[in-house]
């Protein structure tokens, strides 16, 4: 996954942070792959998505997160409802997650492996 450090959603920039999620959060919720921490109004906010995560689940956890960085007043089952729709519509459209191979964005991983770039 390309590694970005922030995004403003509707106005509010939140840190994004790609690494493993804390133990405290994997203690109460011990799936999760993905948080947006902060109410929208607070200045230390953050979306954190662990590194392993790709292909359609990270499509839908990058929109899952994104919503609730929007939308924060929305209960947390209206949102996994309308980023499971969302993620499933762009994948059936063709979507898939890229990385940067020679300055420019190539599928991941068959284009880098047909390119000649060792992935680790």
């Amino acid at each position: 996954m390309n590694r970005i450090r922030s995004h403003v959603f509707r106005g509010r920039r939140y840190a994004v942070r790609i690494e493993p999620i804390d133990s405290g959060v994997k203690k109460a919720c011990p799936k999760a792959i993905a948080t947006c921490e902060g109410p929208p109004s607070s200045k230390n906010k953050a979306i954190t998505i662990d590194p392993k995560v790709t292909g359609i689940t990270l499509l839908k956890v990058a929109i899952d997160e994104g919503l609730h960085a929007c939308l924060g007043d929305l209960d947390n089952t209206a949102v996994d409802e309308m980023s499971e729709s969302i993620s499933r519509f762009l994948w059936r459209l063709g979507f898939r997650e890229t990385m940067m191979v020679g300055g420019k964005p190539s599928l991941f991983p068959q284009d880098a492996l047909d390119s000649g770039v060792r992935m680790g």
